[in-house]
């Protein structure tokens, strides 16, 4: 999958975000009501509480991760072409929300020990710290790039949180360049969203599992032809 391919699927991306506007936005709403519930609840409710604060802090990584799967659930039947209701929404809920949040955990954890590293790095300079924190640098991008697959491999293959994430390492380090440009245009609309703000309520989400969802898929034609491919060696071994 090179350049070309890439731009093709991002547009392909886009595409079904036009021809989905209701569903694509509908699905990004409830995904921000969800995934900022808290925050929203702290903003408006009168309770000046350093506890209440620390919890929602701690708690927003965990509804945003959560409701994450619900949307990559309905986003994923879009990429694929099936039907797709408001309820499948609550399905997505239902199926997805703990291993989403306990991948948000594990996110917002790797981040903050990478960050850390360069930190440390940074304020106690050795040669040796100093060459660590290039590798935490590209630890952070590969970290980042992981990311990109984790929920369509738990969407499409029910997989587990450990077993999405070795499979989403896998596929970054088979596929550096799809996935290097995947990490640019994520990056891109991620600031857009938040440059203009209506796009985070309305877009943002939704629009991200469409395009790691499509990508996902372009990816794995490669393997389902490999699999096939040793099927049929397997067959003819058989037959003779």
């Amino acid at each position: 999958m090179g350049f070309k391919d890439s731009i093709r699927t991002f547009w392909r991306a886009l595409k079904l975000s036009y021809e989905h506007i209701g569903k694509v936005m509908v699905t990004n709403l409830i995904w921000f009501g969800a995934g900022f519930f808290l925050l929203l609840l702290f903003t408006y409710l009168p309770v000046q509480s350093d506890w209440f604060f620390a919890l929602v802090l701690l708690g927003t990584p965990i509804t945003i991760g959560g409701a994450l799967g619900a949307v990559h659930f309905r986003m994923n039947a879009l990429v694929k072409g099936e039907e797709t209701v408001f309820g499948d929404i609550w399905e997505g809920f239902r199926r997805y929300f703990f291993r989403g949040a306990i991948l948000a955990i594990l996110a917002v954890l790797g981040f903050a020990i990478l960050f850390f590293n360069i930190w440390f790095s940074q304020n106690y300079p050795s040669k040796l710290f100093l060459l660590l924190s290039g590798f935490w640098i590209w630890g952070i991008v590969l970290w980042y790039a992981m990311h990109q697959f984790v929920f369509p491999f738990v969407v499409n293959q029910n997989a587990g949180v450990f077993s999405a994430l070795k499979k989403a390492a896998l596929m970054v380090l088979d596929n550096p360049w799809p996935s290097f440009l995947l990490v640019i245009f994520s990056l891109i609309v991620i600031v857009i969203s938040v440059v203009f703000a209506a796009p985070l309520l309305i877009f943002l989400a939704s629009f991200l599992a469409l395009l790691q969802n499509c990508f996902y898929h372009e990816l794995m034609v490669k393997y389902e032809l490999l699999a096939a491919e040793k099927d049929g060696e397997s067959e003819g071994e058989d037959q003779v």
